[in-house]
């Protein structure tokens, strides 16, 4: 007797028809020990918010030249609730963004409740930051800041090898986004414990609009400013009519 649809238990799977930005899962493949190839690293060309031109690339990396990472924190509604995730700096001036994310399919919207009951699949987002954060500032309009963590370039390295090893898990083993529990910031938390074990949970991570000042509690955004100085000097701000270039990296960490 086949089993009632409103019994059945929903299955993490990567098998569904995506929206495009969705559509293309990322891949690691491995070219020796400190060397990757990364597919699909995204890099959509937004003319508005539903107006786009899709776009992916593969690149090579030798993650012994990962010497940088910034947090990215943008902000679209009030102060409490932000996206979070972050770009890993080379020493060849290029920059590979990893945004953890909602995998909706086609006719799905991100909904803060729909995330507590296995309505989406959890996704990392390998991609271009003329992608991840133009479209936030340039497009959306959103608050964002931009926030370079004080790490060794070791931790760096070993923070970026983390990250890619869950990104490759979850190509075998799909899970199911949760709202609280498996989110942006509950996954980026995990990843810097991993290699930095004096960090800690914090009410200030689950509220994610507050996870930048517990940066800089820690001391990872360094010393001098207090906090709501060093916050508004690392507010990206575009001038109007700016284009999304070659050069946007260099521009939003103009100071």
């Amino acid at each position: 007797m086949p089993m009632l649809p409103w019994l059945t238990r929903p299955v993490a799977t990567n098998e569904r028809d995506w929206v495009e930005e969705y559509a293309r899962l990322p891949l690691v493949e491995w070219q020796g020990p400190d060397h990757v190839l990364l597919r699909n690293i995204r890099n959509f060309r937004y003319r508005t918010r539903d107006d786009y031109l899709p776009a992916w690339y593969d690149a090579s990396y030798d993650l012994k030249q990962a010497q940088t990472v910034d947090v990215v924190a943008s902000y679209w509604s009030g102060k409490a609730i932000a996206h979070l995730f972050l770009s890993f700096g080379f020493r060849d001036g290029r920059h590979l963004a990893i945004s953890i994310e909602t995998r909706r399919s086609q006719g799905q919207r991100y909904s803060t409740w729909r995330g507590f009951f296995k309505n989406y699949m959890l996704t990392y987002v390998l991609a271009d930051e003329r992608d991840l954060i133009g479209v936030r500032t340039d497009i959306r309009n959103e608050q964002v800041y931009l926030y370079p963590i004080q790490i060794t370039s070791e931790t760096v390295q070993a923070l970026l090898l983390d990250y890619l090893r869950r990104i490759e898990k979850l190509r075998y083993q799909p899970e199911f986004y949760h709202t609280l529990m498996n989110n942006c910031t509950s996954n980026i938390l995990q990843h810097a414990m991993a290699v930095a074990p004096q960090i800690k949970y914090n009410w200030k991570v689950l509220i994610s609009g507050y996870a930048d000042r517990y940066l800089y509690e820690l001391g990872l955004l360094g010393e001098g400013p207090t906090f709501e100085q060093l916050k508004q000097r690392n507010r990206i701000v575009r001038p109007a009519r700016t284009v999304i270039d070659d050069d946007f990296s260099r521009q939003i960490r103009r100071r």
